[in-house]
């Protein structure tokens, strides 16, 4: 390998791993460690010396993750929220415009009587799917995912302790979660959306068929499309939230879904 290209994918790696936010930061960085190699001269060897001399760049790199955890978790955690809240707030949009209907007599916009109970479970699916975002996401974490976990655990019981029926909430939305992360993993993107669809439609028919609501299968059919309308929105606002944030500290993390 070229010594010049040595030493210029060693940069690369060390700008790319220590995860400075900005690109501010990267490129002082980049430019300090093309100075260091710099002065060392420009011979072939000289440079092949220089890039034993300086040895494994993980330690420096894990120097560098050190000073800016913070900078990085805090970031991390305002991503995490922002996204929960703007992705709410879409799915609250779509099934207001769903919902609204115009009494022709009074020529008074209203919403429909399941309003309330549908807006609640998009969100919930939104937490749901917010949660297998960051507990299944490349590359794999233990710890984030017991995080996300607990933190999903934690709402579910402040919803049960606030306000009840928390099982009707999020039962639900989980079940309709973790049907939409099997199917995401099967076929291409199409077959996915359709196989989610019919799944969602199933699952919304069987959950009430459980709890002796009689449903409508077109009912279900159009709530499925709800949902899935909403879950589409969240995966698109996720990434581009990762997209951001992997931007800010050149990291390539990323959900799975």
């Amino acid at each position: 390998m070229d010594e010049r290209q040595l030493v210029t994918d060693l940069i690369e790696q060390i700008v790319r791993d220590a995860r400075l936010p900005g690109r501010a930061a990267r490129e002082q960085l980049r430019e300090e460690l093309q100075s260091h190699f710099a002065a060392v001269g420009s011979s072939p060897q000289t440079l092949r010396d220089a890039v034993r001399r300086f040895g494994d760049p993980s330690g420096l790199t894990q120097a560098f993750r050190y000073v800016y955890r913070w900078n990085y978790v805090v970031l991390y955690l305002l991503k995490i929220a922002v996204s929960v809240i703007v992705s709410a707030a879409v799915a609250l949009v779509i099934q207001l415009l769903v919902n609204l209907r115009l009494e022709v007599q009074a020529e008074v916009w209203r919403l429909a009587p399941g309003f309330s109970k549908a807006a609640v479970i998009s969100v919930g699916v939104v937490l749901g799917l917010v949660t297998a975002w960051e507990g299944v996401r490349r590359p794999f974490d233990a710890r984030r995912a017991m995080v996300a976990l607990v933190s999903y655990a934690v709402v579910w019981a402040s919803v049960a302790l606030w306000g009840g029926g928390a099982m009707g909430v999020f039962g639900p939305a989980t079940v309709l979660v973790a049907i939409g992360y099997l199917c995401s993993r099967l076929g291409l993107r199409p077959r996915r959306l359709l196989l989610t669809f019919a799944a969602f439609a199933s699952a919304i028919y069987g959950i009430h068929q459980i709890v002796n609501i009689s449903v409508p299968p077109a009912q279900a059919l159009v709530t499925s499309a709800v949902l899935l309308a909403v879950w589409a929105s969240t995966v698109v606002i996720l990434s581009q939230f990762d997209h951001a944030f992997g931007h800010l500290f050149c990291v390539s993390e990323r959900g799975s879904i």
